[in-house]
């Protein structure tokens, strides 16, 4: 009776709302009912705060299928603080290292968090040419499960690489944008948490803070159960045992964003995933920093493939005949404006940045065009041959990097 009253007055309710949700609907239909008016101010005010009401009791009793990254996610950029011995993390960089540190950062409600974590170097390739490494953060499992989370507590974090900000800026926004660009195409795809990171320095040096851009992918293993699977470590899978949509579908992707660096069957780049009920193979693609899309400076071209810059494409899937990847490239241009609009719409990239990605996004429309003006000839040997970035100039010739050009019927 007590709660009842203080509802109706409009005293308590939050604290009401949050130890009893539901005994909360009882008491708001018997107000609406005993007032003589239907919607009080009382009633506005109490219906106004049921959404944080919800999600704060969600967020104190978690959630078992609720992960350290789902945690993270948010709509806009997340802001996190990692406080560790900077100057080691730099300085040996290079080596496989872990050391102590601490989080620091707001969940979506606004609550504040601090964590203690492990720290590890990660990245054969960037380790050695970057001057800031990329990170795993490893945090608690015992202290993810006493919040009522999984136990996935590895978190890949995709760091700035190079210090100078505004390439480095540019650079992890692109990885990230083709991230992004890949969700929309497929589910089977990294999810990704883009992040402003100030690094603090709590050596005996103190080095000057760090804030940089990054982002955070979600656990492979999460990856896996959310796409139906496990992770299979599967190496030279049989053609028959790869969905082949699915890998149509990654392997045009790394087509459009112009990446070479994988190989399905060393699975390098690639998470394969065995679908329980399909059985199939499903490979997913991730690190795409050496992408003619990202075009970094420290890329090189895939000599192995005849590429003369990285900026340069070529098809690296499995042979397939017309009919079965013309599905595929449907999806492409189906998602074409969507695509396209995702860019536009990415304003932490700067202008001129967003028009050279659709550009390059463009001119591997173009390509799909012109596959369509070849008639019956085969398309696999076409994409299987390296092709630059040159807009078609005629109606009779679509240039490649080695100077070839699309037949037309």
């Amino acid at each position: 009776m007590l709660i009842k009253q203080s509802l109706c007055n409009g005293i308590g309710i939050l604290d009401s709302l949050y130890e009893y949700p539901l005994l909360f609907l009882r008491i708001k239909i018997d107000c609406m009912f005993t007032r003589t008016f239907l919607l009080s101010p009382c009633i506005w005010l109490i219906l106004s705060l049921v959404p944080f009401s919800l999600a704060a009791k969600a967020q104190e009793t978690g959630n078992k299928n609720t992960s350290i990254f789902d945690h993270l996610s948010r709509p806009d950029v997340l802001e996190i603080t990692i406080e560790t011995d900077l100057s080691s993390l730099i300085n040996k960089r290079k080596g496989d290292l872990s050391q102590a540190a601490v989080v620091f950062y707001e969940d979506a409600l606004g609550k504040e968090y601090r964590r203690a974590i492990e720290l590890k170097t990660r990245g054969k390739f960037r380790r050695r040419i970057c001057q800031f490494p990329p990170l795993k953060l490893k945090f608690s499992k015992s202290e993810l499960k006493a919040e009522g989370m999984s136990d996935l507590n590895d978190l890949k974090l995709v760091t700035h690489c190079l210090d100078d900000k505004e390439a480095g800026q540019d650079y992890i926004l692109r990885e990230y944008l083709a991230y992004k660009l890949y969700n929309e195409l497929t589910p089977n795809s990294f999810n990704v948490q883009l992040a402003v990171v100030t690094y603090v320095d709590n050596s005996a040096e103190k080095l000057p803070k760090v804030k940089r851009y990054g982002f955070i992918m979600e656990d492979k293993d999460q990856l896996a159960q959310r796409v139906g699977g496990e992770v299979c470590d599967c190496l030279s899978p049989a053609k028959d045992s790869v969905a082949t949509r699915e890998e149509q579908t990654m392997a045009l992707f790394q087509y459009m964003i112009g990446n070479t660096d994988w190989d399905l069957s060393m699975n390098r780049n690639l998470l394969v995933v065995r679908h329980a009920a399909q059985g199939k193979l499903l490979p997913v693609g991730y690190d795409f920093d050496f992408s003619g899309l990202v075009n970094a400076s420290y890329a090189l071209p895939n000599t192995n493939h005849g590429l003369l810059t990285v900026r340069d494409r070529i098809y690296l899937g499995l042979p397939t005949e017309n009919e079965s990847l013309k599905a595929a490239i449907q999806l492409f241009k189906e998602k074409q404006p969507r695509l396209l609009a995702i860019v536009d719409n990415f304003k932490r990239m700067d202008k001129s940045s967003r028009e050279d990605v659709k550009e390059y996004l463009n001119n591997f429309y173009s390509i799909l065009n012109d596959l369509e003006a070849v008639g019956a000839q085969a398309w696999y040997p076409l994409l299987n041959q390296p092709h630059g970035v040159s807009p078609v100039q005629t109606p009779q010739q679509a240039p490649t990097a080695t100077g070839q050009s699309f037949p037309r019927k």
